[in-house]
């Protein structure tokens, strides 16, 4: 504020002495004195202000432009002064096994305004440039320096000098590190887990990344990357890199130790030629030669390799378990409710229930309806929105929409559950929705009246005998038909018609009995075709010649007729459930044949393709090993 001040008063110096030679009138001339006077009062102010500031907090502080270097590199060393009023003397430095030159001072003025008045700070900055001859680990020694009377001390800072032969940690590297990030060590089958690849890239080296990482990992589930944000600057090691972030989630689906990774990163980056080993020419004033320009560096594309992180895989409790509980894993809320408020029996409410929070949304199904009785419900609709700012999926509210009819008068919406585990917790939890008041006029429908049994025919009543004729006594008139009288009676009521359909009635009764009788021989048939399937499957895939996709095929084909088998069912309509539901109480088993039926279906509708490594030998003599108890455990199987 004072150089201000003094600025001030040297554009002034001759304001009071008369007018300029443009103001002749008293007026103006009254004018610009007033202007001038003002301005020598402002002046003054600020003057006064800035003496009676107090003083600023003086700091000595000593940092080097890299904490690695080459032999024959140079790095420069920075010593700040904050504070001073005055700092004339240039600090003497000296290093062992260090060549130390100074380069020049610069200062530094600041003003800052509040606490009663106007404080000006001045900074003053020595540069120095730091040569070494030897490879090893220096140490810039504290040094004393002389501000406004008083001896302050800066902190040593270190020096780490590599052979310039090796890969010189000075230069630009262009071969980046990739780091794999997971959030936890330790988790449960079917936990969605945040997972990071982080690639340091030297900020010094032009570089673009070409395709998004790869990251490999048997037993896992992986969503889809989103774009990176742009790099930021970070120092690692006391080097500057430039460090990118890839984000997305796993979902283990089995329990065990699993590696995660390795992860890939494929990037282009310009490389600079090496230069000569010399010493920096003074006269290269653009910093790192002409060595390190563009025009003389070549484009290479680099991979970059991860090594994997292991985690620990936790199955699932059996206890408490609820039953609607469809394999949520994670933190959530619920809510429902319903619209309208009053309808009348057999008119539709439609409810809309919200799951929110945090997890594996892709496992979260639609919730359960507690009590369905005078109810008839739609299969429902879901939408999941994930909330901002989440990349990868991993908290947002899933919608389900769900049609429900009263079939009788109700108080109350209906009541829906919904069933997860808290890995944090480590327990189950059942949600309930709030029961809503609603309204349903009109009588109950009526119960359908089945249908009444078709009466059989009645039997046609025999014929009444005809009477004897009459003795004839008396002369007879002309006879107009000679031949036999017919019957007016109806030919489905006559005795005749009604004796010729037996025949046709023993007849069907005995194919439906042959039919019934060979009718165990062909389930038997099947059956042992079955059986024989079954053998050939087991075979093959005792083999290990399949690859993934026809041993996925191949296991959920042998689930389905050890189904099939044990409990008369069609095999091509077993599902996962339905052989789950088999299993019982044997977990492990269970488990493989969720694993076996939700790769088969990421296979053949995800459109995700498998190499023979995402199939190893210990996973499938270990879906082998189940399928084979899952066949000799249920009897007929």
């Amino acid at each position: 504020m004072r150089m201000s001040a003094a600025i001030f008063f040297r554009q002034n110096r001759n304001g009071g002495q008369g007018c300029p030679p443009a103001d002749h009138s008293l007026e103006g001339c009254a004018t610009t004195t007033l202007r001038r006077w003002r301005g020598w009062l402002v002046a003054l102010v600020l003057l006064l202000g800035s003496v009676g500031a107090p003083a600023a907090d003086v700091s000595v502080k000593a940092s080097l432009s890299r904490s690695v270097t080459v032999i024959g590199e140079p790095v420069q060393l920075q010593i700040k002064v904050t504070g001073a009023k005055r700092t004339d003397d240039i600090p003497d430095m000296t290093a062992e096994g260090l060549e130390i030159r100074y380069t020049g001072t610069q200062s530094h003025r600041s003003f800052q305004f509040g606490g009663g008045g106007t404080r000006s700070e001045v900074s003053t900055i020595f540069t120095y440039e730091v040569t070494a001859d030897k490879n090893g680990k220096y140490t810039v020694p504290a040094i004393t320096v002389d501000v406004d009377g008083q001896a302050h001390q800066t902190q040593p800072v270190a020096l780490t000098v590599q052979p310039s032969s090796a890969d010189d940690a000075a230069r630009p590297q262009a071969r980046g590190i990739v780091e794999i990030i997971v959030a936890k060590k330790t988790a449960y089958v079917g936990e969605m887990i945040p997972v990071e690849i982080r690639l340091y890239v030297d900020s010094r080296v032009k570089w673009q990344p070409v395709a998004m990482p790869e990251l490999s990992g048997e037993g896992i589930t992986k969503q889809k990357m989103p774009e990176p944000n742009r790099p930021e600057v970070v120092t690692k090691n006391g080097i500057e890199y430039d460090l990118m972030i890839f984000k997305t989630a796993i979902t283990p689906g089995k329990a065990g130790k699993i590696s995660i990774g390795p992860a890939e990163v494929i990037y282009n980056a310009q490389v600079p030629r090496a230069r000569p080993n010399r010493p920096r020419s003074p006269f290269d004033i653009f910093g790192g030669g002409i060595f390190d320009d563009e025009m003389f560096s070549q484009t290479q594309q680099i991979k970059v390799r991860g090594e994997p992180v292991e985690l620990t895989v936790k199955p699932l409790p059996v206890t408490g378990k609820p039953r609607d509980f469809s394999g949520a894993v994670g933190k959530f809320q619920f809510s429902a409710d319903g619209s309208p408020s009053a309808v009348k029996i057999g008119d539709p409410v439609t409810m809309k229930m919200r799951i929110t929070g945090r997890g594996n949304f892709d496992r979260v199904e639609a919730p359960a309806l507690r009590d369905p009785a005078g109810w008839r419900g739609y299969p429902p609709s879901g939408v999941f929105k994930k909330d901002d700012g989440d990349e990868v999926g991993l908290s947002g509210t899933k919608t389900f929409e769900m049609a429900v009819i009263p079939e009788e008068q109700k108080t109350q919406m209906p009541v829906f559950t919904f069933s997860y585990f808290d890995p944090e917790a480590e327990k189950y939890v059942m949600l309930t929705s709030e029961p809503a008041p609603l309204r349903v006029d009109g009588a109950k429908a009526p119960v359908a009246t089945p249908a009444p049994k078709p009466v059989a025919a009645p039997t046609a009543p025999e014929p009444a005998p005809t009477p004897p004729a009459p003795t004839t006594t008396d002369i007879l008139g002309p006879l107009d038909d000679a031949g036999p009288r017919r019957s007016f009676t109806p030919l489905e009521q006559r005795p005749e018609f009604l004796r010729a359909q037996i025949v046709p009635g023993v007849v069907l009764l005995l194919l439906l009995a042959f039919r019934l009788r060979r009718r165990p021989d062909a389930t038997a048939a099947r059956h042992s075709a079955l059986r024989r399937e079954k053998s050939a499957l087991l075979a093959k895939l005792r083999g290990g010649q399949m690859t993934p996709p026809e041993f996925l095929d191949a296991a959920a084909r042998v689930a389905q007729i050890a189904t099939a088998l044990a409990t008369g069912s069609d095999a091509a309509s077993v599902d996962a459930t339905a052989a789950r539901a088999l299993a019982g109480t044997d977990t492990a088993t269970a488990e493989v044949i969720d694993e076996v039926f939700a790769a088969r279906s990421e296979l053949l509708f995800a459109g995700g393709g498998r190499d023979a490594s995402r199939i190893s030998g210990d996973d499938r003599k270990r879906v082998l090993a189940a399928l084979e108890k899952f066949g000799r455990k249920n009897g007929k199987a």
